[in-house]
């Protein structure tokens, strides 16, 4: 058996043992690229480690304290109540307004900060009578169509490993393709689950509070009986947001300019690592206030930090040892690339149901790079954008923590059938993401 083949098969052990034993794959990929590097390539420790991605690292860092503050701060909580405030009780714009501030809180930093909004969802679907499958779809759409934006850590792990393979990348065009994709199927999940009966029920609610009715429906019905009546829309304690305070606004301004900023620089083509912005603006907050700074050091998602440089410093080892150039010939032996691109996408959607979403792009964007140069059939298309966004899609099956949280945060007598929902709603993604964002982000550019 060849170096080469050892090494991938060991990628594919790191994938199932942290499947299978709950082991921490960025750990065991880190191990792994010290075994097959030292001990099968014979490679020295300074290396394998020159594949570690510092870099990336300190955008995470950087990103990860800097949004911590904003939490510790309780400037996300208070950008939430004003948002939820604006919404008020339309119960057909509560879904969609739901995901917009879900959408907005996982760009900042990690897409795991939305999970905050979850239960304030889950909750009020429960109290407007909304489907908890459509609030619970919605919230899934929103927490992985966030986590693309150039601010947040998987963004930021796709634009890595795409610069590092040499793969032109466009972050502002990759977040808006996996919003637009994510808008998408809110849509059909609103249709699907109910949204018509609260479109209706908007507009009679609406009907009756002009027609000055107090409460007698257009049937005749008591307001919100069972009879044809009109139902109208039940009202929740709302809770006043508080007013803000002089940090968090310093927060606020500081998260603009580093938004702004990065288009900006972009857009002048600056060579400037995001981290290194976000990490000064962590800094200077935490110079006003060191507490919140002190507290904001416990946020910084280490765990993904791990598993970035566990995956890439692996993938380099393949890299070098030309495991990855076997693969691309195998690749370009196929007669049809866009069959080879089709099945890596749905693997990158099978594994990321029951694994890590940010490993398996780590390691498959790589592994497409074949399929990407002269001659490999998909030069120039949108195809890692559109295996990001596959890999991504069936984060809603609660097999993941996405999909976990989600169902954790139904009320308790919809769980079972929210749990089948978007079990069946998730896998059906593994066929219908590759499927739909290939048609849309590749073919048209084959004959172009």
């Amino acid at each position: 058996m060849t170096a080469e083949i050892i090494a991938l098969i060991g990628l594919a052990l790191v994938f199932g043992i942290s499947a299978l034993r709950n082991v921490h794959m960025g750990a065991l990929a880190l191990v792994a690229a010290f075994v097959v590097g030292i001990g099968v390539v014979g490679e020295g420790l300074d290396d394998v480690l020159s594949g570690f991605p510092v870099d990336a690292l300190i955008i995470l860092v950087g990103i990860t304290y800097l949004f911590g503050i904003a939490r510790e701060t309780g400037t996300i909580d208070w950008l939430v109540d004003r948002s939820l405030g604006l919404i008020g009780d339309r119960v057909a714009l509560l879904p969609w307004g739901l995901w917009l501030i879900a959408t907005g809180v996982a760009c900042l930093g990690t897409s795991h900060a939305a999970f905050a909004v979850v239960p304030i969802a889950m909750s009020l679907a429960a109290t407007h009578r909304i489907s908890s499958t459509m609030m619970g779809i919605a919230m899934s759409s929103a927490i992985v169509g966030g986590a693309l934006a150039p601010t947040s850590i998987v963004g930021i792990t796709v634009q890595t490993v795409a610069s590092s393979a040499d793969i032109p990348y466009n972050a502002g065009l990759m977040f808006g393709l996996s919003v637009g994709v994510n808008g998408l199927v809110v849509l059909a999940a609103f249709f699907m689950f109910g949204g018509r009966e609260l479109i209706q029920r908007t507009r009679q609610a609406r009907a009756a509070s002009d027609g000055g009715t107090g409460g007698t429906g257009a049937s005749g019905g008591p307001a919100g009986g069972s009879g044809g009546g009109v139902a109208t829309l039940e009202r929740t304690e709302t809770k006043v947001p508080a007013k803000i305070t002089a940090l968090q606004a310093l927060v606020i301004i500081s998260i603009l300019v580093l938004i702004g900023g990065f288009f900006l620089l972009t857009t002048l083509d600056v060579d400037i690592n995001l981290g290194v912005v976000a990490l000064t603006i962590a800094v200077i907050l935490a110079l006003v206030d060191p507490g919140v700074g002190r507290r904001g050091i416990s946020r910084i998602d280490w765990s993904t930090i791990l598993l970035l440089g566990g995956i890439i410093t692996y993938v380099e080892v393949l890299t070098r040892l030309g495991a990855i150039e076997q693969l691309g010939e195998a690749a370009r032996s196929v007669s049809q690339p866009l069959v080879a691109a089709l099945v890596l996408c749905i693997v990158a959607g099978l594994v990321s149901a029951f694994a890590s979403t940010i490993g398996i792009i780590g390691a498959l964007i790589p592994l497409a790079v074949p399929l990407l140069i002269p001659g490999g059939g998909l030069e120039m298309t949108g195809f890692i954008y559109a295996l990001a966004i596959s890999a991504s899609l069936v984060d809603c099956a609660p097999f993941g923590t996405t999909g976990a949280t989600i169902v954790a945060s139904t009320v308790e007598h919809d769980r079972p059938k929210v749990n089948r929902d978007l079990t069946i709603w998730g896998l059906s993604m593994v066929i219908i993401g590759p499927v739909v964002t290939l048609l849309t982000m590749v073919v048209p550019f084959l004959w172009a």
